[in-house]
């Protein structure tokens, strides 16, 4: 009898109404994956957006656990993980996108350390900006202070505790905190540490992860040599029932980890739950009074029926790249948008290009099927859908 192929690496992805995001976090996986053995396993959280349909249809090699009720981000990849038989377990949001190399790249920084575990990338949202969460501090009353008033950006060596702010973000290194958009780590750690604590509904299950590993001994690292984007506000939005969740995790975190403070812990808690209110309304106000004018699209693809079709019937003023480098040669201003095709493009290169022109330009991309372009640039409000299938009708755009 023939023995099943050993399985290096289990990407577990719990997907809750964001179907092509989780879409385009799929190909970004597969393309990923080819020096490597992997499974895939998506734990859908009673979505209602057509998430099922769409795997049924477009990732059938995909696992599918379909739960009939929303149970939450911890029990859902504890769910996932229970199946899976790999040697490694990454932990994915749907909303996130995966460079070419990360895969290998993190198996290989495994096999020369034993006390490893667990680990991130560097990250960046839709904009190409880098993400503090990447790498974080225990958020002690003193890191969690500083980071809700905002004095880490006065001075990050006093004050930058929670994100970690004395070790450079192109830097690798060992950091308390990895973010759940994406956590590495042995599947033998997942188990020895019995997954996420399922008390946490959802938000806050990253730290306490992290902290639990940290008390076994093992030391969870920022390997910023592999980056990915995080299209924040996603799979996540930002709104008053964020506030609530978050508020309610980390009661529930301080109150395991740091009892003899619950008072202090309260007060400062219900403060910060106030304080980030009051900065998310006024952000919010700000966003919306300072949108930033789109006067130039360059769509990058080697596609010129794709390109004669948007240029038609969606996009009239865009010009075609033929490739990355000949939008630098353009030289255009910072009210651009570049939109990539990504049937053409490697999400290494596009990843890498965005990080490096964050402050210029604006992004948006194409999914390899070619049938919808999607994006996020504001990490308070969800990201827009343009389906790009055929009709006699105008564009349809969804807010997703």
């Amino acid at each position: 009898m023939a023995q099943s192929k050993q399985i290096d690496l289990s990407v577990v992805i719990v997907n809750y109404n964001v179907e092509h995001f989780l879409n385009l976090c799929l190909d970004s996986v597969f393309a990923a994956s080819k020096n490597i053995a992997i499974e895939v396993i998506v734990v859908d959280n009673a979505s209602i957006d057509g998430s099922v349909k769409m795997l049924h249809e477009k990732h059938p090699n995909v696992h599918l656990i379909a739960n009939k009720n929303n149970v939450g981000f911890g029990k859902a990849n504890n769910q996932g993980v229970k199946i899976a038989k790999g040697n490694y377990v990454c932990i994915l949001n749907p909303d996130t996108i995966i460079s070419t190399s990360t895969f290998d790249q993190f198996i290989e920084l495994y096999k020369s350390n034993d006390k490893l575990g667990i680990s991130g990338p560097k990250m960046i949202d839709g904009s190409g900006h880098f993400l503090l969460e990447s790498k974080r501090g225990l958020p002690t009353l003193w890191a969690a202070s500083s980071k809700t008033l905002g004095l880490f950006k006065i001075s990050s060596f006093f004050f930058g505790q929670y994100y970690n702010l004395r070790l450079d973000e192109n830097k690798k290194g060992k950091t308390d905190v990895l973010v759940g958009a994406f956590m590495f780590m042995r599947k033998s750690l997942y188990d020895q540490l019995k997954g996420f604590d399922e008390n946490f509904f959802m938000y806050g299950e990253d730290i306490d992860l992290s902290h639990r590993s940290l008390k076994l001994g093992y030391t969870n690292y920022y390997f910023p040599e592999a980056k990915s984007i995080h299209f924040k506000g996603e799979s996540t939005p930002k709104n008053k029932a964020y506030q609530r969740r978050f508020y309610n995790a980390m009661s529930y975190y301080y109150n395991k980890n740091f009892s003899h403070n619950w008072l202090v812990n309260y007060v400062f808690l219900f403060g910060s739950y106030l304080f980030s209110g009051f900065k998310r309304f006024i952000s919010s106000k700000s966003e919306k009074k300072n949108e930033t004018p789109i006067n130039n699209r360059l769509i990058v693809t080697s596609d010129d029926n794709l390109f004669e079709k948007l240029h038609k019937n969606y996009y009239p003023q865009a010009i075609k790249c033929h490739y990355i480098l000949e939008v630098i040669q353009r030289n255009m201003d910072n009210l651009t948008e570049i939109v990539f095709d990504m049937k053409c493009l490697q999400w290494s290169e596009v990843i890498n290009f965005m990080y490096v022109h964050k402050d210029r330009y604006t992004y948006k991309f194409i999914s390899a099927d070619h049938e919808i372009i999607i994006g996020s640039s504001n990490v308070l409000s969800r990201g827009k859908v343009t389906k790009l299938k055929k009709s006699k009708n105008k564009p349809q755009i969804n807010i997703v």
